[in-house]
């Protein structure tokens, strides 16, 4: 199984990530395309866009998280019909109170900052349980609870044989930063394991801030990205094998 995960900043450039999709061959028998940020552009969901260009057989669904400068700001799941009967997705609200043992000081500043709305797309069989997340750009714990949110939505539901979870993590600073090391921690914690923990950077900026988690009995992956001028985040790539697949 072939997964990407791509913050395609809006759809700034839209139609240079449909011309990469279309075009590129990595991007060939693509089972799921997990995006954040996406949007809305001459009425159509990009996701919509992207889908179409991939080639027939691919569903997708985008639930918009806010509005940032009057555009609408989404998750978005593509995915491959016949090897991923899903029902419609749901959305699973990141939004949560803020806890009382952050430090004072992100508390602060998370309640001075205008309030951001965050989302994860859950998408599942009973083979597969598929999350799209995006968390906030500002706190250490705040983003902690943000993917604690997921990890319990996921504990409430039936087990399945493959859970992943993919998106931008906003995870701005040095890697080996103690607070995501906690982040990573939290995620171990629930069987995930990064399988892009291998990959430099994600971001313009030389930072990694996108990864892919994945909770299964036994497998192996690999994982890259490509430099496509086309958002200021790279595709994330991971080609996922279950044992006895």
């Amino acid at each position: 199984m072939r997964v990407c995960t791509w913050n395609i900043q809006l759809g700034r450039r839209i139609e240079a990530v449909v011309e990469a999709v279309a075009d590129h061959p990595d991007f060939e028998n693509l089972d799921l395309v997990c995006l954040q940020e996406a949007s809305i552009h001459r009425g159509r969901h990009d996701a919509a866009v992207i889908a179409e260009a991939m080639g027939p057989g691919y569903a997708h669904f985008q639930a918009t998280a806010q509005l940032r400068r009057g555009r609408e700001q989404a998750n978005a799941l593509i995915w491959r019909r016949n090897d991923f009967k899903t029902g419609e997705p749901q959305v699973v609200s990141l939004v949560n109170p803020v806890p009382a043992k952050m430090p004072r000081a992100e508390r602060m500043l998370l309640r001075a900052l205008a309030p951001q709305q965050r989302i994860a797309i859950r998408a599942e069989s009973p083979a597969m349980r598929v999350y799209v997340v995006h968390l906030d750009m500002v706190g250490f714990t705040h983003k902690i609870e943000q993917l604690r949110a997921v990890i319990t939505d996921d504990a409430a539901r039936p087990r399945v044989p493959l859970t992943l979870v993919a998106g931008d993590l906003n995870t701005f600073g040095p890697p080996g930063l103690q607070l995501w090391c906690k982040l990573a921690a939290t995620a171990a914690d629930a069987g995930l394991v990064d399988i892009t923990r291998e990959v430099a950077h994600t971001h313009w900026t030389a930072q990694k801030l996108d990864a892919i988690f994945v909770r299964a009995a036994a497998y192996t992956s690999r994982a890259w990205t490509l430099d496509i001028r086309a958002s200021d985040h790279q595709p994330v790539f991971a080609d996922i094998e279950l044992a006895g697949g």
